[in-house]
């Protein structure tokens, strides 16, 4: 009987071994502290040369050498120097044909197949919806081919791919190396949102991008380009984020960080002026009302909520009580016909989905869209978007992905990691009523995070569990001391 049970606690040991191999290189904690240390002070060398000797280039050079080395060694820092770059969208670049968000990931996704030929983490694709991100990635290729533009066509199915690529990528890192890293990789972005909204007002960009953009309000990231939802959309996933990180997170300097993007970041919301962006986070903060059983187990999370919405309400409201918003930005957010007029506009290119739809079941292909509808805009909805370029096949995929990732976040316990999962998901599909979102690198790296929330949660549902006597086992021992 004993046997039994030993062999038994030996699978499961090797089983846990084998789920828990890391991508990440394993070091000496005093030579990660030292790598770290010397990474730093030569990022510190290739700033001074960008910013004092002039250089671009070469300081660029010296920063992206053991920038991509470290990413070799250690997936989950380049998963975080991703997740710091992220809100820079494609506004950084040369001629809007390269950016640096662009740059990190095509460095972590080689950097991450070097360090597969190493490491050989040992990782089981067990959640359905990747598989069925990987049909319709694949649908999406074979439409593509149907296109009247061929070689254009190939171009557009093959950033559907590097999509995928990067949610397996971001997933494997996750799922290969827990908590920390889902934690650093958070962390990171909240630090790149508020560093990226910084930088954009201390070099004028924002200035720049309120001069060029419709009604004048805020619009960019970094350099030229200007995508207000975009930007609202990284904002207010960075507020749910800080959120999240500052209900789990013990450190004071964080918490302070935290606190700063809760206050900041919804006053950011409003000078962007995005309706949709506010109307999705503002749903997403009241959605725990429609769980309010499950809520009510978990009194001290939803208090925190009530004074996260507190403090980014008197926060706004006293930023544009004292400063007020743009003159065009405040008729945006309170004109009634602008709005139906938006309403209307939009509805245009969902009517023309699903007529093309009926015409073409199989799709009509990314740039056939436009000669098949007449019009110069595609959906602004992430199911009609699927359902007019790509056809029946791809609007079902869409679904079925999406109901998948629904029933991850069910099974996920109640606590910190299924309300963030759930905050997450809710903003992206409210989200995706108002702007199409499927061509969008944000998208897909935060719906990895969404999926992978469930094995954080109950990493930290087991650790703040005491472990409970396995009465079976315990009767066992017992009868063995008698007979002894």
């Amino acid at each position: 009987m004993y046997s039994e049970y030993e062999d038994e606690i030996y699978e499961d040991e090797m089983l846990y071994e084998q789920s828990e191999r890391t991508s990440d290189i394993q070091l000496p904690p005093v030579i990660n502290v030292l790598l770290f240390s010397m990474w730093t002070v030569i990022c510190l060398i290739g700033f001074a040369v960008i910013f004092l000797a002039k250089s671009a280039v070469a300081g660029a050079v010296i920063i992206a050498v053991p920038t991509f080395i470290g990413m070799v060694i250690k997936p989950t820092f380049g998963l975080c120097i991703m997740m710091l770059i992220l809100p820079t969208g494609a506004g950084v670049g040369f001629r809007e044909a390269f950016s640096l968000d662009r740059g990190v990931g095509l460095a972590l996704a080689v950097s991450f197949c070097l360090n597969l030929l190493v490491t050989r983490p040992g990782l089981r694709i067990g959640n359905k919806a990747l598989w069925v991100a990987g049909v319709y990635t694949l649908w999406v290729c074979l439409a593509s081919l149907a296109g009247p533009y061929l070689g254009y066509e190939l171009v557009r199915a093959f950033t559907q791919v590097q999509l995928l690529a990067l949610i397996l990528i971001v997933y494997w890192i996750l799922q290969t190396n827990g908590e920390k890293a889902f934690r650093w990789a958070s962390r990171a972005y909240v630090a790149g949102t508020l560093g990226t909204i910084a930088l954009t007002f201390i070099t004028g960009t924002a200035i720049r991008a309120m001069e060029d953009a419709p009604e004048q309000r805020y619009a960019a990231t970094l350099g030229e380009a200007t995508d207000a939802n975009m930007l609202a959309s990284l904002a207010a996933i960075a507020f749910l984020a800080a959120i999240y990180l500052f209900a789990r997170d013990k450190s004071i300097f964080w918490r302070l960080l935290y606190l700063a993007a809760i206050l900041f970041l919804p006053v950011m919301l409003l000078k962007i002026g995005s309706r949709g962006a506010l109307i999705a986070l503002t749903f997403t903060m009241l959605s725990p009302l429609l769980f309010i059983r499950q809520v009510v187990r978990k009194p001290a999370l939803i208090a925190l909520m009530l004074v996260v919405v507190l403090m980014a309400s008197v926060s706004a409201g006293l930023v544009v009580r004292g400063r007020g918003l743009e003159a065009a930005v405040a008729t945006r957010l309170t004109d009634i016909h602008q709005a139906e007029e938006a309403i209307s506009y939009r509805m245009m290119p969902v009517k023309q989905a699903v007529k093309a739809a009926v015409r073409k079941p199989l799709g009509t292909s990314y740039y056939g869209w436009f000669e098949e509808s007449g019009l110069r805009i595609l959906p602004h909805n992430d199911f009609f978007m699927a359902l007019g370029l790509y056809g029946i096949p791809a609007a079902v995929l869409f679904t079925f992905f999406i109901v998948l990732i629904m029933l991850t976040i069910k099974r996920i316990p109640l606590g910190a990691e299924k309300l963030y999962a759930r905050a997450i998901l809710t903003y992206l599909l409210i989200m995706g009523l108002n702007v199409g979102q499927l061509y969008q690198k944000h998208y897909w790296v935060f719906l990895a995070f969404v999926i992978a929330s469930e094995r954080m949660a109950w990493f930290f549902n087991e650790a703040e569990e005491e472990p409970l006597p396995c009465a079976e086992y315990e009767e066992d021992f017992m009868l063995q001391e008698q007979f002894a």
